[in-house]
């Protein structure tokens, strides 16, 4: 399955990125999300997160404002600058017998400047720096390379931003757009390849949980209130498991082992619902969280996240992960009524906009997420969320004419009946 990557930047740059990268097109599909301002990048970062493994930006100041904006957890990247990206422009003026004596840059380091000056064998007389952050805009970078020409400090400038060497050829200001180089490219392309597979693998991989019920935590003073509390508890767990996509066994007295896959496991919102339905119902429990790439190493790390969570008066959980690495307590600090929908504004607005329950749509994104894939036909759909398929078509036009999903794909079919179609779910 080709790792799916993110693009975005202005419509120049992300042309150059797939010229680039027609190499890879066997093990890459590239969504592009072109943007006229660095300004929009947060919210076209937003639109692509859902069906993409890893976001890849034109440059660093669009990637930080994404960053900073915290619009999605999937991995964020972003070609730098380097400077020998500054040979292409530097050469073709020398080439040509333009001058180039004097220039004003924006992007990049004056550093970078003189090192491939150096390797060129050129000499500047004067070398301006005009500061390229989050807050300034293309106009006001615009302003400084003119303002220098107009004074006649420099001669000609360079620029790193499409929309400022625009203005700059408006005004009649002599300039050269500066590219990342097709090795630039490639390395990125190829990092960001690798963190999507390595990010689904890791989400293949096997899950498992261990939880006891504390005993002498619940008011149980007879061997009857125990069996009520306990339950209650198991009512919590197939809950939870149900929303994993996880199957789970009774083991022993007042254990159960749950087996899942990572991808599933690390589900924030069921997490969070399970100390939630505990703590209504008055219980304690401790639990270990342990994956492995098989089922023994999973349950293996499990007992030994599970021997850390003991001796705490409240619930608590633990996890080891392959590495031996262990985190925790992984419980909330926050005791609180937890509502799903009350947690993730994407998933309410989805719910609002197709009619479905918020834990519905939650268990929808935790599907695409364990499934490690976003498209689906009626029937995958339908056994992944155990509904009819009837249901499971009602559930997808409230999704399509919710925008957060649509048909990828019809294929026909030699048998008699409807073709099968595809569907694409972007939550």
């Amino acid at each position: 399955m080709k790792v799916k990557i993110g693009l975005v930047g202005p419509a120049d740059s992300l042309e150059r990125i797939l010229q680039a990268s027609a190499r890879y097109l066997d093990s890459v599909e590239f969504v592009s999300g072109v943007y006229k301002l660095k300004e929009e990048s947060p919210e076209i970062t937003r639109e692509l997160a859902p069906t993409c493994d890893v976001i890849l930006f034109s440059g660093v100041v669009p990637y930080r404002i994404a960053a900073l904006a915290n619009v999605t957890s999937k991995p964020l990247l972003y070609l730098p600058r380097l400077g020998m990206s500054l040979a292409r422009p530097l050469w073709d003026m020398r080439q040509r017998g333009q001058s180039f004596d004097r220039i004003s840059i924006d992007s990049f380091a004056e550093q970078d400047l003189q090192e491939v000056a150096e390797e060129l064998g050129i000499r500047f007389s004067t070398v301006r720096m005009v500061e390229y952050g989050e807050s300034a805009s293309y106009e006001e970078l615009a302003d400084a390379h003119e303002s220098f020409y107009r004074r006649g400090i420099t001669d000609v400038a360079l620029s790193g931003l499409r929309r400022t060497t625009e203005l700059l050829e408006e005004r009649g200001v002599p300039c050269h757009r500066v590219y990342p180089t097709l090795h630039t490219i490639r390395e990125s392309v190829e990092k960001a390849i690798f963190i999507g597979q390595n990010n689904r693998l890791r989400a293949y991989q096997t899950a498992v949980f261990i939880f006891q019920l504390r005993s002498g935590t619940a008011s149980a003073s007879t061997a009857y209130d125990f069996l009520r509390v306990k339950n209650s508890f198991e009512r919590i767990l197939i809950d939870f498991a149900n929303g994993i996509f996880g199957s789970l066994f009774p083991f022993g007295y007042n254990e159960y082992i749950l087996f899942s896959t990572r991808g599933a496991a690390e589900e924030p919102n069921w997490m969070s619902a399970l100390f939630s339905a505990a703590e209504r119902e008055g219980l304690v429990f401790r639990g270990g969280l342990g994956y492995g790439t098989t089922a023994y190493n999973a349950e293996a790390n499990a007992r030994k996240a599970l021997n850390r969570a003991g001796g705490s008066k409240e619930s608590s959980l633990f996890s080891v992960d392959v590495d031996g690495e262990i985190r925790g307590p992984l419980s909330r600090t926050e005791p609180t009524r937890y509502k799903i929908s009350e947690s993730d504004a994407g998933i309410l607005a989805v719910a609002e906009a197709s009619g479905l329950s918020p834990a519905h749509v939650s268990k929808i994104r935790a599907l695409v997420r364990s499934a490690g894939r976003n498209r689906f036909d009626v029937e995958e759909f339908a056994a992944g969320l155990e509904v009819s398929p009837r249901s499971a078509r009602r559930i997808l036009q409230g999704l399509i004419a919710a925008g957060a999903a649509r048909i990828a794909a019809i294929e026909s079919s030699s048998r008699a009946g409807r073709p099968r179609r595809l569907y694409e779910v972007t939550i």
